[in-house]
């Protein structure tokens, strides 16, 4: 019984141990499945009855207890039950099952899941789930993307392709292979060096990007321009690949052209001096870079309101049968090709102007200078980028137009100038020797009279002197306006004392015209710069408004004032005043039959003093002079004229 009893001992000490060991390893177990990140179950005879809490979670439920004692059938929903027809069955016969299916949580919503079930030796199987939901997300993410780059490479005009680190294409597509005719599998596995380009600038961007440099390059490939991007991929200390894009560059390297012809056809316009070389220039230049054969352009008439014929192509007097473009019709103001004029916009004309019978006829305005009508004789579509070069076009040549009729009146004031100082330099001749030794003989004469001569006939003698000694001295300033007109020299100016040049001036006339009163409102001295010749122009502004006054009780009153640094003498008659008609051009030389040297004397000299002279009608004629002030120190200090 001794034997007995140890046995039993021994084999109750063994159970013992036996025992504990399975309980750290449940406890262990336990351990693991709390910790562990994806949901696992242990499911027997249908039912739950071990759950973790990542799996309770999962399901949406607040512990693992709650799951406990539940249908598995009640985490899927109905579509899902497929998995008790293949799943359950495979693992009843002790296989492994994994797969994705769609888990049910407690509120009703569901989730994507991987779920994998593997059988235990006595009976149940274990399960464990994982949610998916982010990897679903970025799937979906990566597809949307996959979508939307292969759109991109499908629809766009561009070729996305790379070599390897010998040369050879590895992968080619896009869009832009269409356009060029060529099927990619034909090029994958050729070197790029072995391509036939119109531009060795590619060949040397893809060598320097095997060298580790990026770059790009332009080429002709088929009648199309594309522009390559070569970039170096390192793989460690080591060139990989090659990748790169091409874009087909084609529309706008043709836009880039047209506005480059352009620019070189529209600097002809600079070398035109003329309004028609201008408007000749135009038109070929139209012809070419518009390539639109038919062009002529039609200045405007704005007094006629209309547009006049000046220029056009060969085409054109081909077309309508004339040659030479005066002997195209004009555009009136109602014809639709008018209307671009009004409106300053390029248009189409879809029917009507000024050719007969083409079916594309595009108006351009000129500014205000006139029209550029061209076209030909198919119908052809017009884009935004041939309005843009149309537009460009009808700006330059507007602006050459207006250069034109500067110039144009440049030319006609220099010629009227140098008329001017020619007959300037003629009259001056005639003062100089024919009214000098005139004068100087009639002084004499006098002189001796006066001497010997008494009473009435002495005084008529003395009379004669003074006046020969006026007009030897207006004779004296008359050459010096006249040198000054002529430009043969520039006003010397000095401090003035207007004041008392317009009394000394009033003084005279007085004596001339008694049946004149003539009044003064001045300051005692108002000092301006000029120099003796403004006796003269204050003597004609006064002897015009007593000349063409012949009315009674003429009045004739002259003021001043000082503000700002400029002087105003004012001269006013209380006379008919000046035909509004004429108050524009009365100061023009010719336009008055004053007498002395006239208004355009007057103007002239102001004008030479650096003021402004201007008349106006109110209650007879008002001419107001504006002059620069002087100092007042100059008059005080006797440094004037008058």
């Amino acid at each position: 019984m001794t034997p007995l009893g140890a046995c039993g001992g021994l084999l109750a000490g063994y159970t013992d141990a036996r025992r504990r060991r399975q309980h750290r390893r449940t406890r262990r177990t336990r351990l693991a499945l709390e910790a562990a990140t994806d949901g696992v179950a242990i499911v027997d005879d249908g039912e739950f009855v071990t759950v973790n809490r990542a799996h309770a979670e999962m399901y949406g439920f607040d512990a693992p207890e709650a799951m406990v004692g539940r249908s598995w059938e009640t985490c899927y929903p109905d579509h899902e039950r497929r998995l008790k027809a293949e799943a359950v069955p495979k693992v009843d016969a002790g296989e492994a099952w994994r797969g994705e299916a769609t888990g049910r949580r407690a509120d009703g919503g569901t989730f994507p899941q991987e779920l994998t079930l593997t059988p235990i030796d006595d009976g149940g199987y274990v399960s464990i789930a994982r949610d998916i939901s982010d990897r679903r997300e970025r799937e979906r993410q990566l597809r949307r993307q996959t979508r939307r780059l292969r759109t991109v490479v499908e629809n766009a005009p561009i070729i996305l392709f790379a070599v390897d680190g010998e040369g050879d294409i590895i992968f080619i597509e896009g869009r832009g292979l269409s356009r060029l005719g060529v099927d990619p599998d034909d090029l994958k596995g050729t070197s790029v060096f072995d391509l036939d380009f119109e531009s060795p600038g590619v060949e040397a961007a893809a060598e320097r990007a095997l060298e580790g440099e990026s770059g790009h390059a332009t080429l002709r490939v088929g009648g199309r321009v594309l522009k390559a991007w070569f970039t170096p991929v390192i793989e460690g200390y080591d060139i990989d690949r090659v990748i790169g894009a091409a874009m087909d560059i084609t529309d706008r390297h043709e836009r880039e052209r047209q506005l480059t012809e352009l620019h070189e056809g529209t600097r002809r316009l600079t070398y035109a001096t003329t309004r028609t070389e201008v408007a000749e220039a135009t038109v070929e230049v139209a012809a070419e870079t518009l390539e639109k054969p038919l062009a002529a352009l039609w200045r405007h008439d704005p007094e006629a309101d209309r547009h006049r014929p000046a220029a056009m192509t060969d085409a054109v007097g081909d077309l309508m049968g004339v040659d030479r473009a005066e002997a195209l019709p004009d555009i009136p103001a109602g014809d639709p090709a008018a209307a671009a004029f009004r409106d300053g916009e390029t248009r189409r004309l879809e029917a009507g102007g000024p050719f007969d019978g083409p079916e594309t006829v595009v108006v351009v305005p000129l500014g205000e200078q006139g029209l550029l009508v061209v076209g030909e004789r198919e119908s052809v579509p017009l884009d935004e980028a041939f309005r843009h070069r149309a537009g460009i076009l009808g700006l330059n040549a507007g602006a050459a137009l207006d250069r034109a009729d500067r110039e144009q009146l440049l030319r006609e004031r220099s010629e009227e100038l140098e008329a001017r100082a020619s007959q300037m330099e003629f009259v001056n001749s005639i003062i100089r020797h024919d009214v000098f030794n005139g004068v100087t003989v009639i002084r004499s004469r006098a002189s001796v009279l006066a001497d010997a001569l008494s009473g009435r006939n002495r005084e008529h003698a003395e009379t004669i002197v003074e006046w020969c000694d006026d007009i030897a001295g207006l004779a004296d300033r008359a050459q010096t306006v006249l040198s000054t007109l002529g430009d043969e020299e520039t006003v010397d100016l000095e401090v003035v004392d207007a004041a008392g040049v317009v009394r000394t001036e009033l003084d005279r006339l007085e004596r001339t015209y008694p049946q004149v009163t003539f009044e003064t409102n001045l300051p005692e001295v108002v000092p301006v710069r000029a120099d003796e010749a403004l006796a003269d122009v204050v003597g004609n502004v006064v002897t015009n408004a007593v000349e063409h006054n012949d009315r009674e009780g003429l009045e004739v009153t002259a003021s001043a004032t000082v503000e700002d640094g400029r002087a105003r003498l004012r001269v006013a008659d209380n006379g008919t005043g000046i035909d509004p008609g004429r108050l524009d051009g009365i100061f023009d030389r010719g336009a008055s039959d004053d007498s002395g040297f006239g208004l355009f004397f007057v103007d002239a000299m102001v004008e030479a003093y650096g003021g402004d002279v201007s008349v106006e009608n109110d209650d007879g004629a008002v001419f107001v002079l504006e002059l620069p002030a002087g100092e007042p120190e100059a008059v005080a200090e006797g440094e004037t004229r008058t």
